[in-house]
């Protein structure tokens, strides 16, 4: 007797889902959903005001009658007018200052950090961090006392190189807000650019200390070129925040009532034009220049930087 030994194939059978499921997993959330809140925020209160700002920009405060439209009368106020030169000349000293002595301290500590990586390097990341956890006005404060000959626990330092009861003027006060903006803002990127340094792949490391490279070497051939979008990330945001200092300059001025023009920087130049001569027009001329300033240099920058190349490479 044959014995019929073919086999009929197996067929896997899945089961179909329950329509419900399928339905949901049609019906996936849309991304507009996630962003829609934020889309209500950023326009109600950054794209509305912003518009407001432009269309203020070009009504004219006149002494003697109604407001009056010109494209040109407010921007040609505000350039003309003489204490922006020295506000913007204030302002440039404080940035030539400060931002290249925080580049180098923040790079130089976190290349420090990096390259002896022990136990306490959680630790020592939190100390330096520390110091940016007071800023603004709290900071201002602070340093205000720290400038003041007779209470600052230096005092008798400051008094022997002034000769007077305040460290703050108008020639001081890019040093008084450089040391300010470095105590606030280098420990944040410090421990931004330690996370980059620990992603660069050890075997790159490794590899350059088999070929004989120095500690300085690495640093400076491999490690920084690897984080140079970090390095522009930076260098860009820093920038902006130099051009925009207001609230360092406004709190000292008031602790050295005499000492520090109220119109020191140029974003209190705009606030002056809005609270003392309630004349938004210019004040939000101003504000369009300053940023179509920091625009720019941004721009350059990111231009001249190939910045957006970087993840590409």
């Amino acid at each position: 007797m044959a014995i019929d030994t073919q086999v009929a194939p197996t067929v896997a059978t899945v089961a179909p889902e329950p329509r419900g499921v399928a339905r949901r997993v049609r019906r996936a959330t849309p991304a507009w959903r996630f962003l829609a809140l934020y889309l209500v925020v950023l326009t109600v209160f950054g794209v509305a005001p912003a518009l407001y700002g432009l269309y203020q920009a070009f009504i004219v405060t006149s002494a003697v009658g109604g407001p009056t439209f010109s494209l040109v009368q407010n921007f040609s106020d505000v350039i003309g007018d003489y204490r922006l030169p020295t506000a913007s000349l204030h302002v440039l000293l404080y940035l030539l200052l400060w931002l290249p002595l925080e580049l180098v301290i923040v790079f130089g500590l976190a290349l420090a950090i990096d390259a002896k990586r022990t136990r306490f390097a959680a630790l020592t990341r939190f100390v330096a961090y520390v110091p940016g956890a007071v800023t603004g006005s709290a900071a201002a404060l602070l340093w205000l006392f720290m400038f003041s000959p007779a209470v600052s626990p230096i005092g008798p330092i400051l008094s022997a190189l002034t000769g007077k009861q305040t460290f703050l003027s108008d020639q001081s006060l890019p040093i008084v807000l450089a040391v300010m903006g470095i105590s606030a803002g280098a420990g944040g990127w410090i421990v931004v650019l330690y996370g980059a340094l620990t992603a660069i792949p050890k075997e790159i490391i490794e590899s350059a200390v088999l070929d004989g490279a120095s500690a300085w070497q690495i640093a400076r051939l491999i490690k920084l070129p690897l984080i140079r979008g970090y390095i522009v990330f930076i260098l860009v945001v820093s920038l902006a925040q130099g051009f925009q200092v207001f609230v360092e300059p406004t709190v000292l001025a008031t602790g050295a009532t005499g000492q520090i023009s109220t119109t020191w920087s140029i974003n209190q130049l705009a606030y002056s034009y809005a609270t003392d001569q309630s004349n938004y027009g210019r004040a939000a001329a101003l504000s369009i220049l300053l940023l179509l300033v920091c625009v720019g240099l941004a721009v350059l920058i990111l231009k001249k930087t190939n910045f957006y190349q970087v993840g590409e490479r």
